[in-house]
């Protein structure tokens, strides 16, 4: 299918004080098979979903959000910890009324939010999907020393980011300092009560390689995908074996 996806975009409120409007785009058939819904890592977009959501519109209602700070969604400066990513997934499932169980799919950190997802309601999701997701996030030095610095110096180098970060500097500074710096999965994979797949890019180097092939053999009875020629963006490099491994799972 060819569907601009710019069409099927909802604003959802999911905090009033300070006001925070999500961006959602959610696209579904009449009579959709499967509910699958799909979470950006730190730094990315809902669009960044935008082959596999082409590729199961026909028969399945498909759900992508810009978390908050990130896309079109409001960026505030504060919010960004766990427990408050976890509130306004579960807002914007709610308001777009989402059936369970649904099908959970998380690429980088945006797995770790599916997973504490997946942890917290083991009875919404009827499959989990982690691609490129690590048991730990460190970032190389340079990009940390960034991100430690002032808030003012980071808003005057936001401009200069966009074109590889959909969330500007500000606003993943404390996405950083009080989330994906502090989460450790090896202990939550164990956890997992849900049908999972992971999939991972071979050449993925954003982070450490162990942190990368141990989450399949970390989660109980797990499928592991390694996708030949990709890296950390796979969904996007190797978009038809990225397909071809979440039909075959579904």
């Amino acid at each position: 299918m060819d569907i601009d996806l710019d069409l099927y975009r909802h604003e959802i409120r999911t905090s009033s004080d300070p006001i925070v409007r999500l961006s959602a785009i959610d696209v579904s058939p009449e009579s959709p098979l499967r509910t699958i819904v799909f979470i950006h890592g730190f730094g990315g977009k809902a669009e960044q979903w935008q082959y596999q959501m082409q590729k199961f519109a026909m028969d399945n209602r498909v759900i992508a959000v810009d978390m908050r700070g990130h896309g079109l969604s409001d960026k505030p400066t504060a919010g960004y910890d766990m427990p408050r990513i976890q509130l306004d997934l579960e807002t914007v499932l709610t308001q777009l009324k989402v059936s369970t169980p649904f099908v959970l799919i998380g690429h980088s950190f945006g797995g770790a939010i599916v997973t504490e997802y997946a942890l917290n309601h083991p009875e919404n999701v009827e499959k989990l999907i982690l691609i490129a997701t690590a048991g730990e996030f460190k970032l190389n030095p340079l990009f940390k020393f960034a991100l430690n610095l002032p808030a003012s110096v980071l808003r005057l180098i936001g401009p200069f980011t966009r074109q590889w970060l959909h969330a500007p500097p500000h606003a993943l500074k404390p996405f950083y300092l009080q989330n994906l710096s502090k989460w450790n999965g090896w202990e939550r994979f164990a956890k997992l009560q849900v049908p999972t797949m992971v999939i991972r890019g071979h050449r993925d180097i954003v982070f450490d390689r162990p942190s990368f092939e141990k989450v399949a053999k970390s989660i109980p009875g797990a499928e592991d995908i390694d996708v030949r020629a990709s890296g950390h963006m796979v969904m996007l490099e190797r978009r038809e074996a990225v397909d071809r491994a979440i039909a075959s799972f579904l």
